[in-house]
């Protein structure tokens, strides 16, 4: 199946480098230049993929992911020389759905990209068994993207919501940082990202947490994490 992909980035060069990957891989691709080219590309094409570099000419990157994030679920991977911590945070607060600075292997992004599209797929969201999960006043349902609190309803994220999930159906149990990249992210051993820290961070803040004392995701040193009811 063809798929359209957005590029946004202003050097020519790694722009071809990148049309040329996905072009590999049978995606119909067009390229901006420009932020105020990417939001209006996006606008009319209404891409599947959108690869971003968030250095633009004429705004910031990060706020072209914002604008992007409002008018589209599509997957948006940041590919960009901005390798500082707090650009990944923000990208992946902003709803970007992965990172990746240059250098980078030509193979990991299209790894990269297959994953984000694989994540965006509602079939990968299926799973057999229970539709909801209920924990002492928390509900957490497998298909709508929210969290109930009693009776507060809290939206999240798709990625937030399939994680959530993911750690909630094996509650008591610790699940290993490379098995949450596996399944929700589709990530391969191996690949280094914070990634599952960030949205971890992010459930965190919406169940009202103490990073320091949590009452529902547990960190295990140098494992991964665990969910445990409330008591």
């Amino acid at each position: 199946m063809q798929v359209d992909a957005l590029v946004a980035a202003p050097d020519p060069l790694a722009a071809a480098d990148i049309r040329r990957e996905l072009e590999r891989g049978h995606f119909r691709v067009v390229v901006a230049t420009s932020g105020a080219e990417a939001l209006a590309m996006q606008r009319r094409e209404m891409p599947d993929l959108i690869v971003l570099d968030l250095t633009q000419p004429d705004m910031d990157g990060l706020d072209v992911c914002r604008r992007m994030r409002t008018q589209t679920e599509a997957p948006l991977v940041i590919v960009t020389a901005r390798s500082a911590d707090l650009d990944r945070v923000l990208a992946l607060e902003l709803g970007a759905d992965d990172y990746l600075t240059v250098p980078y292997d030509s193979e990991e992004l299209m790894a990269r990209v297959r994953a984000a599209l694989r994540r965006a797929d509602p079939r990968a969201f299926a799973d057999s068994g229970d539709r909801s999960l209920k924990f002492n006043g928390l509900t957490i349902s497998r298909d709508a993207h929210v969290l109930m609190v009693g009776e507060r309803e809290i939206p999240l994220t798709p990625m937030e919501a399939r994680l959530l999930w993911t750690l909630a159906k094996s509650a008591g149990h610790v699940l290993t940082s490379e098995d949450l990249l596996l399944e929700v992210w589709g990530y391969p051993v191996g690949v280094r990202t914070r990634t599952l820290d960030v949205h971890i961070g992010r459930l965190r803040k919406k169940l009202d947490e103490d990073g320091r004392n949590p009452r529902y995701i547990v960190t295990v040193p140098r494992v991964g994490y665990k969910f445990q009811p409330a008591n």
